[in-house]
């Protein structure tokens, strides 16, 4: 008896652990200045053991964070020994290949101590808006002119923040305000974090996270190998093509699922390119693991053990393999195509268990001054989520990342931008007995008459759209275009003169399952809610005039 009260007892402070990366989370986007964390929730949080191995995580934030945060905090004890940090200290960094992928992304490490011990670390991680070099663009050659890289180093020393690294991010943003809250806003949540992990172990009499520890771990890796051994044994590949910038670039995998473990090997895709769209291994490995654990062990919490059981790989490089001076800005689309690649290998291993290809690449609306007037606006248009067996696609859902965009009204308030339109896209969704989540069509202009540059680095999958599985079609493939008459073809800059609009349509997730079995009722109330075409309804579903 006693046994099972413990079992009780230790996974009801597994779950207060997670409660305790929630409350962390929230406090980061209620404090941070940037809307694309506050509002959309582009962040991280979690806490860690005394040897910097994730006990759990928020439920908030997106696998680019979470997944990379979880070897970040180790990555930053091997810069600076644990046994010299004091109480109060934080570490920092926004090396790309240490942290999120790209400089934008802040990570900070606070360590928390019970009678002068550290018993675990609190981390989070979130977007700066800006921090110089030549903004959110694909434009850069190398990682140098995307904006200040920093090393690991103290971000606060006891009650001493860091004001000379604080200053150089000020000084070389076009934003400083924003980005020197956003910093700190990180502190402050690893703060609540480090408070409410205290207050846990107090009561519960806790010396140390030792047992709960193991207790998580166990349980976690039991749990994952389980779940794992639903997918036959064996090695499957798979490849897709990406819009890329100067040219396509191809991902290739090759998966080897073993007993209780899958291995992935990303050699064979496109070596690095010369534009800022490549992706360190860190990211790469983030969201290839996300996409196997999404489809095979949705219900096994996310932490080391976790994670461990599967083991991403690649030549150094590559477009998904980046090495440093390579540019990295717009790395999620590479990374956040790699889930749609271990699906469609799982799809061999577990035919008709997998849902569609979805939209991918979360699309960075990014928008600044052109004119007299200097601003910054970043928000993120989503695109359809492909078809599951058994159910539709969600519509305007960023899966992989998770992140939502930024309300209209908030984007208005904090830039001179004006949103026009924002609506779903008919027939957007691939047709199949179960239809792909729909797009959605953005239309934006200046509020001030004045011209804008728009940073196009993100805007993927305009070729073709996510393919369908199982005889679903195709979603359809993404657009964007100026009111002049301007189409947007690759990942460049360009320039929206004032009185113009910019008109996006993001892609729409594939279809599952033969178009022509898709339930009457359903496909009526699609016509009526106008999210499907009669000329489609004729076209793929087969219905008679």
């Amino acid at each position: 008896m006693s046994d099972n009260l413990d079992i009780v007892a230790q996974n009801v402070l597994w779950n207060r652990l997670i409660s305790v990366c929630e409350e962390q989370a929230n406090a980061l986007m209620r404090a941070a200045f940037g809307a694309i964390v506050r509002e959309a929730g582009d962040l991280s949080a979690g806490v860690f053991d005394a040897n910097g191995d994730m006990l759990a995580q928020a439920v908030t934030g997106t696998p680019g964070h979470v997944n990379t945060m979880a070897a970040s905090v180790r990555a930053m004890l091997a810069h600076v020994q644990a046994d010299s940090l004091k109480p109060g200290d934080a570490l920092v960094t926004n090396d790309p290949w240490l942290g999120a992928g790209h400089v934008f992304d802040f990570v900070v490490v606070t360590p928390a101590f019970v009678n002068g011990k550290i018993v675990g670390y609190l981390a989070s991680t979130s977007h700066i808006v800006d921090i110089g070099g030549r903004g959110w663009s694909a434009e850069a050659a190398s990682v140098y002119e995307e904006g200040v890289t920093f090393p690991v180093m103290h971000l606060r020393r006891g009650a001493d923040l860091n004001e000379d690294l604080l200053a150089i991010v000020t000084t070389n943003s076009r934003v400083p305000h924003e980005a020197r809250g956003d910093i700190l806003s990180l502190l402050s949540c690893n703060d609540t974090g480090v408070a409410r992990l205290l207050n846990l172990m107090r009561e519960y009499a806790l010396g140390d996270l030792t047992s709960i520890a193991a207790f998580i771990f166990e349980r976690s890796a039991m749990g994952t190998k389980k779940a794992l051994a639903r997918a036959p044994q064996g090695i499957y590949e798979n490849t897709m093509m990406l819009d890329g910038y100067d040219a396509p670039i191809m991902l290739k995998a090759r998966m080897t699922i073993g007993d209780g473990t899958i291995s992935v090997d990303l050699t064979g895709s496109t070596p690095a390119v010369v534009r800022g769209i490549n992706c360190p291994l860190n990211y790469s490995a983030a969201y290839a693991s996300f996409g196997i654990r999404a489809l095979l062990t949705p219900e096994v919490p996310n932490n080391q053990a976790s994670l461990d059981a599967i083991t991403i790989t690649a030549e150094p490089g590559l477009v998904v393999s980046a090495e440093r001076p390579s540019p990295v800005s717009a790395r999620h689309v590479i990374g956040q195509a790699l889930p749609d690649l271990m699906l469609g290998c799982l799809e061999q291993a577990l035919p008709g268990e997998v849902l569609a290809e979805s939209a991918g690449a979360l699309w960075t609306l990014s928008l600044s001054g052109a004119g007299r007037t200097a601003f910054s606006s970043l928000n993120v248009a989503l695109g359809g989520m492909g078809a599951r067996p058994g159910t539709d696609g969600l519509s305007t859902t960023a899966f992989p990342s998770g992140v939502g965009s930024v309300p209209v009204e908030a984007a208005e308030v904090a830039a001179p931008v004006i949103y026009h339109a924002k609506e779903f896209i008919c027939d957007s969704g691939g047709a199949g007995r179960y239809r792909g989540g729909l797009g959605q069509r953005i239309e934006i202009g200046s509020r001030i008459n004045e011209d804008m540059f728009m940073s196009a680095a993100a805007f993927e999958r305009l070729n073709s759209g996510p393919e369908g599985r199982q005889g679903g079609q195709r979603g359809a493939n993404g657009k964007v275009a100026i009111s002049d008459g301007t189409q947007v073809t690759d990942k460049g800059m360009y320039r929206i003169p004032a009185g113009e609009r910019v008109i996006l349509q993001t892609p729409g997730g594939g279809g599952y399952g033969d178009p022509a079995h898709r339930n009457k009722k359903i496909l009526e109330k699609d016509l009526f809610d106008g999210l499907v075409s009669g000329e489609a309804a004729q076209t793929f579903y087969k219905v008679k005039e």
